[in-house]
């Protein structure tokens, strides 16, 4: 399964679970933040956005008798553990071709960690004492993600649910119950980012999460969430799994009912 098709089972799986799939209501848009890729997707209440949007993200399927059409997008590569090997300077699937020491501007002057990814033990240490951390690594993380994503309308407008990573960097700060979930003000990543890599981090805290705050803030802002903006984070709704394998599922058997 493709990223688009990832994110709009995704997307089934929590409008189906909040009924929103069935009745006449708004739908509810879609974040997922993986390790590999991070997808959106949402359904256009303005046909503008429909119109002016890339005709590779406006798809449109049948699903319990009514046809949906959604603005999605998956961004392979800026998945939170990719974007963390690009961002500390390494390429990823080519561990022999590049060294394994890297330094991180998201680490702190003298600081040192060793970090496992793709099966190759990587060496990092901080950068050298000069721009503070927070706008260092903050600098680096825009670059990478320069031109790379694409603004989406109407973010202001759709209520969103996110997943993944943006759930369990959120239960890090304190910000939400790990088994309860709540919601999060797009603000209160940037807001963190900057506090966490200004000061010391706990033993319990991970070396990384300078980086990985600095990165979903600036990713969230590059998709178009205004700092205002609430998201709703939850692992289960009802008891049930918000992940894409349930949406899958039902996509499956409409294809079904096709043939």
């Amino acid at each position: 399964m493709d990223g688009t098709d990832e994110g709009i089972s995704a997307w089934i799986t929590v409008n189906f679970l909040t009924g929103d799939l069935h009745s006449d209501s708004s739908t509810v848009g879609m974040l997922d933040l993986g390790g590999g890729s991070t997808q959106i997707t949402f359904s256009p209440q303005d046909e503008k956005t429909i119109q002016t949007s890339p005709i590779d993200s406006i798809r449109s399927f049948r699903m319990f008798n009514s046809t949906h059409t959604v603005y999605t997008h998956s961004y392979l590569g800026l998945g939170l553990m990719s974007a963390r090997l690009a961002v500390l300077g390494g390429v990823e699937d080519s561990p022999l071709a590049g060294s394994t020491e890297l330094v991180s501007p998201c680490l702190a002057a003298g600081s040192w960690v060793s970090w496992q990814h793709s099966d190759v033990l990587y060496s990092v240490s901080g950068q050298q004492a000069g721009e503070p951390v927070y706008e260092s690594c903050r600098s680096r993380v825009q670059k990478l993600l320069y031109q790379k994503v694409q603004k989406a309308t109407e973010t202001q407008d759709v209520d969103f649910y996110a997943f993944s990573f943006y759930y369990d960097r959120a239960v890090d700060l304190g910000a939400i119950g790990e088994e309860t979930g709540g919601t999060i003000r797009v603000q209160v990543y940037e807001e963190a980012a900057e506090r966490v890599c200004s000061g010391p981090l706990s033993p319990l805290q991970s070396p990384f999460l300078c980086l990985d705050l600095v990165y979903i803030s600036v990713l969230l802002q590059e998709l178009g969430f205004p700092p205002h903006k609430q998201l709703k984070l939850a692992r289960t709704i009802d008891q049930v799994e918000t992940s894409w394998a349930l949406g899958a599922t039902f996509h499956y058997i409409e294809s079904l009912k096709r043939h």
